[in-house]
């Protein structure tokens, strides 16, 4: 990217002080939506690098718009504006498969999700609840009618296989 010498947001990990470089906060990104996509269990959120990344697109379309219409860096920056747009939507979107697949045992661990997740993942599972109800507990013997939901949760298998890549030495 040609942006690496832009200042974009503090390390989570590191003081407040230190900055980090855009290069950097795609490389978190990346790494991040990675291990969510690989993780059967919701990883904790991390809303401070979407937002930054977001920042950063706009302020790569907007020096994009003040480039000439004809010259080749348009089209190489756009293509770059474009892998960096899937890869935050696939981990957005990765996220909230998970939390819609796994909801009454996410929210047991409401800390690894975002505000806004939070929310989603209350009102889904209330949405869930009233559709179940009218759909089918209704018809049903009232002895049965209680939603227990110990006794329904899905939960993410986390006894399969995983692969590792070591990224650099242990020792």
């Amino acid at each position: 990217m040609d942006v690496d010498s832009d200042a974009v947001a503090s390390d989570p990990e590191a003081s407040e002080d230190e900055i980090i470089t855009a290069q950097k906060v795609l490389q978190t990104l990346e790494e991040a939506w990675l291990n969510e996509k690989f993780c059967p269990e919701l990883l904790p959120h991390q809303s401070d690098v979407v937002e930054c990344m977001m920042e950063q697109v706009q302020q790569m379309e907007d020096n994009i718009r003040r480039l000439p219409r004809g010259d080749f860096r348009v089209v190489v920056h756009r293509l770059e504006l474009d892998r960096i747009r899937y890869v935050t939507s696939n981990y957005l979107r990765l996220r909230l498969e998970k939390i819609e697949a796994f909801t009454a045992h996410i929210l047991e661990r409401e800390n690894d999700l975002s505000p806004g997740e939070c929310r989603f993942a209350r009102e889904y599972l209330a949405h869930l609840e009233t559709h179940l109800r009218h759909l089918a507990l209704r018809h049903m013997p009232t002895n049965i009618q209680d939603l227990d939901h110990n006794n329904i949760t899905a939960k993410p298998n986390t006894s399969s296989f995983v692969f590792l890549r070591v990224k650099g030495e242990l020792i």
